[in-house]
């Protein structure tokens, strides 16, 4: 025969290596997918001082100095105008004030700190653990339109209040990802 090859034996040590060394290498194109998932969450921030954790969206840092008062100020990259997005997250213990009390209180004080506000939708959500109220709303400010987010949340004796806002056409863009950070947050010790 002119063209037969003849395989040289293999032990069975070698077969063996290479049969684990395939399962390896499939096995971990399998899980690849997964641990790209786990590479992909986002870090949650911590307090200091125990009485919150939060999710900025990825990408953005986060400063707790307090020059803004006690919270966490979480910035976003700069768009192509030069503005950095923020996220303002303040907190104060509650005493006996309810929620609805301390709401109508935060809407009447925007309505007097800023020029021309337009509330676009407020929704109270007493029923929720833990419950916040929330509000979307326009207001003026040195000839500039801007569109803000405002969420209150009662929790563990404390209201958390979370605010963000950007020129009004950039806010429909950064929309979902800044509920899913108001969402994230959680009073205590994680």
């Amino acid at each position: 025969m002119l063209f037969a090859w003849e395989a040289e034996p293999q032990s069975a040590l070698g077969r063996w290596a290479k049969r684990l060394l395939a399962a390896l290498i499939f096995g971990g194109l399998f899980l690849l997918p997964f641990f790209g998932w786990l590479a992909a969450e986002p870090t949650p921030y911590s307090d200091p001082a125990g009485h919150f954790t939060l999710t900025p969206p990825e990408g953005w840092s986060t400063d707790d100095s307090g020059h803004m008062g006690p919270g966490l100020v979480a910035k976003g990259p700069a768009n192509a105008s030069g503005i950095e997005p923020l996220l303002h997250l303040t907190h104060e213990a509650a005493g006996i004030v309810p929620l609805d009390v301390r709401w109508q209180t935060l809407l009447g004080q925007l309505r007097y700190d800023n020029e021309r506000v337009r509330f676009l939708a407020i929704a109270e959500h007493p029923e929720a653990a833990p419950p916040y109220a929330q509000s979307v709303y326009l207001f003026q400010r040195g000839g500039q339109s801007y569109q803000a987010l405002i969420r209150l949340v009662l929790a563990k004796g404390r209201f958390y209040q979370m605010a963000f806002a950007v020129p009004e056409e950039e806010f429909d863009l950064l929309y979902p990802t800044l509920v899913a950070a108001f969402d994230s947050l959680r009073a205590g010790k994680q």
